[in-house]
């Protein structure tokens, strides 16, 4: 791999699928303990047909903007398309600490290093080569950030984007709002990227970052909305929980754990508030 001053600009992966497998396995029970539902849109891309039905690489291009997101793309591998090689991007500072990741397929760069980005892409188009149906996941915008900041991409996605052949490039916006449980949600949408006509870096940058935002901005209608209807649940989404006891106590006698208020759209406006 390419080195400036005897410093290796990518931290290269250890790809090994058997201990994916077993970190998803971890995740799931993880995430039943910590969220309340981990819930697809409908209005989204079909999730399925996501991982499924193309036949090169696939290009995955999320918001960034909770600790939760790394390993919940993990789980989501295992769920749709556990048949494809995982590669992914992440701070080589902290790909050094959390150094089981790289058997899961992640590589390690120095965002703020100008020369990362070419050799990002070198690494990216040679993986891709050796396996076409590879998973390429990759938060464009480079940082943590909150979900109500405007879009502003790096432009390695996009230069990534433009190296690939027949690839196929889907926005995932992700959000983890608090409903009506004492846990938070997790929020999933779809979207596809259509290529632009002319597959430049350029032109990638413009085309991803008005998807995304698109992405986000339908998503956030959805999370405000506040409606479960509007999405498949695939981990959760059970009766609330208030506490083991209590909650007992309100099934014995017949009332639910869950805060109702489906009622109040029709009670009129002269309450207190």
């Amino acid at each position: 791999m390419a080195s400036r001053d005897g410093h290796e600009l990518i931290l290269e992966d250890r790809w090994n699928p058997r201990v994916l497998r077993g970190f998803q396995w971890y995740v799931r029970r993880l995430l039943r303990k910590r969220f309340f539902a981990v819930r697809t849109s409908r209005s989204g891309l079909p999730s399925a047909d996501v991982w499924r039905s193309h036949e090169g690489p696939l290009l995955l291009l999320l918001n960034h903007s909770s600790w939760w997101d790394p390993i919940l793309l993990a789980f989501l591998q295992g769920v749709w398309c556990p048949d494809r090689r995982v590669l992914a991007a992440m701070d080589r500072v902290q790909l050094e600490r959390f150094t089981i990741f790289r058997r899961m397929g992640v590589f390690g760069i120095d965002p703020d290093d100008p020369a990362s980005l070419p050799a990002m892409v070198d690494h990216v188009h040679q993986t891709v080569m050796r396996e076409p149906r590879s998973l390429v996941m990759l938060t464009p915008q480079g940082r943590f950030t909150d979900v109500r900041e405007p879009m502003r991409l790096r432009p390695g996605a996009a230069a990534v984007a433009a190296r690939l052949p027949n690839v196929r490039a889907v926005s995932l916006s992700l959000e983890y709002p608090f409903w009506l449980d004492a846990k938070p949600e997790v929020l999933l949408r779809f979207c596809d990227v259509h290529s632009p006509e002319v597959s430049s870096t350029a032109a990638w940058q413009r085309t991803l970052t008005a998807a995304m935002q698109a992405n986000a901005d339908a998503l956030a209608a959805e999370s405000i909305a506040r409606d479960p209807m509007r999405f498949d649940t695939i981990v959760g989404g059970g009766a609330a929980q208030v506490n083991p006891f209590y909650d007992a106590w309100l099934r014995l006698t017949g009332r639910g754990t869950a805060i109702d208020e489906s009622g109040r759209a029709h009670r009129g406006r002269g309450g207190a508030s």
